[in-house]
Formats: structure tokens, C-alpha cells, sequence
């Protein structure tokens, strides 16, 4: 079974609760990269991890370093 990157737990889809499967390699590898989108290969969803709730959305959560951020 595949870990989270984020928790380290059991990686399973918080939407259709299946145990999540890479159906490649390269999917599996994109798991550790923040801003690769990774579906669920069941339910075509969106993968957010079923403990954490961390989405596998692509969005890096860098809006502290986005430009127009800084303090006036």
C-alpha cells in the first residue's frame, strides 16, 4: 500500500474511500511533488488523502511567497 506524502499513513481516496493504486510510475513518483494534480484512478476525483485531507491538487501552498503578498 502507497503512504501519504503529508501523514505518512495509509494512502486511501477520501472519496470513493478506495486504497490508492499508481497506475504508473511516473504516477507514483508525482506523489512527492506538491504541484502535480493526481486523480484517483476509481472515481476520476481529485486525490485527497482520506486521514489528512490533504488534496493531490497541484496547488503548492506558496501564497505566502506569491508576488503582491509582501506587507505594505
Amino acid at each position: 500500500m502507497v503512504a501519504c506524502a503529508y501523514c505518512e499513513r495509509p494512502l486511501i481516496c477520501d472519496g470513493c474511500q478506495g486504497p490508492y493504486a499508481p497506475p504508473s510510475p511516473e504516477q507514483y513518483e508525482a506523489l512527492s511533488r506538491p504541484e502535480s494534480m493526481i486523480t484517483c484512478p476509481r472515481c476520476s476525483q481529485v486525490l485527497i488523502c482520506h486521514w489528512c485531507k490533504t488534496p493531490y491538487d497541484g496547488e503548492a501552498e506558496e501564497e505566502a511567497d506569491a508576488p503582491g503578498s509582501a506587507g505594505s
